[in-house]
């Protein structure tokens, strides 16, 4: 398991939430965010609209599984383009 806090405001732009989801999908492994007291699985759209609430500037990423290191290195790369 890896476990990354990744600043989520270093683009101009935010990042679209379904662009998100969709490269989380591609990896084969789980993916959440710590939002409070929640793991947010960010493969979900449901889970992302009603369990996202970010506070601050960096959110706390968990990724488990087979390619999980390219997962963290794809949704880090995102937020820092």
């Amino acid at each position: 398991m890896i476990r990354k806090q990744i600043n989520t405001r270093t683009r101009h732009v935010p990042v679209p939430l379904s662009f998100l989801i969709s490269t989380a999908n591609s990896f084969d492994c789980e993916i959440y965010m710590e939002c409070g007291q929640r793991n947010v699985n960010v493969k979900c759209y449901d889970e992302m609209i009603r369990h996202l609430r970010p506070s601050g500037h960096s959110i706390l990423f968990c990724f488990n599984g087979a390619d999980e290191l390219a997962a963290q290195k794809k949704i880090e790369k995102i937020f820092h383009n």
